[in-house]
């Protein structure tokens, strides 16, 4: 499991292809915390970019 560092902002992670689920990627600990640990994230799509909101 990755250790990020304390002041990271950036964090890659690697995206794989489900044939019945779509796409798959595990969220970074410290992306969810800055989130609040929410139970469910949305993503929202503004023209070419994507928002990340804790919902």
């Amino acid at each position: 499991m990755p250790k990020w560092k304390k002041d990271e902002t950036e964090f890659p992670v690697h995206v794989t292809k489900h044939k019945t689920r779509g796409y798959q990627a595990y969220v970074p600990k410290p992306v969810m915390e800055a989130l609040g640990d929410p139970d469910f994230v949305k993503f929202v799509l503004k023209g070419k970019k994507v928002e990340v909101k804790a919902d």
